[in-house]
């Protein structure tokens, strides 16, 4: 399967290679329409942000929902702080309980992606 060339595909997705503090090697990301590059570390704070928002805008305290995800308190406000990061699975049943939609999470990401979402 021949496909585009390495550096075909990243011309034709506008990528832009970074350094990211977090990654051992270069790699490439898609700027933001203000021409910034958002690194990991940002993206997973951002991330975090969009959680918490998401659990206080339905009133419901740490307490009460990380037993729901089977996390302590303690356990559970690290993933609201960055310290920790959620995988895909854990994000998924997140969203499972606070009944939202994994866009609530990453829409601003998505959006620069050219995925057109609503957030729920």
């Amino acid at each position: 399967m021949a496909g585009p060339s390495l550096e075909q595909w990243i011309s034709d997705l506008g990528l832009q290679q970074v350094n990211d503090p977090d990654v051992d090697k270069p790699v490439y990301r898609l700027p933001r329409p203000d021409g910034r590059i958002t690194l990991s570390a940002a993206l997973e704070e951002r991330i975090s942000a969009s959680i918490r928002e998401a659990r206080e805008r339905r009133n419901l305290s740490r307490s009460k929902l990380a037993p729901l995800l089977g996390f302590s308190e303690a356990v559970y406000a690290r993933y609201e702080t960055s310290v920790s990061q959620f995988t895909v699975g854990r994000l998924i049943h997140l969203c499972e309980v606070l009944g939202a939609s994994p866009k609530r999470f990453l829409h601003w990401q998505l959006s620069i992606c050219g995925v057109k979402t609503k957030a729920k």
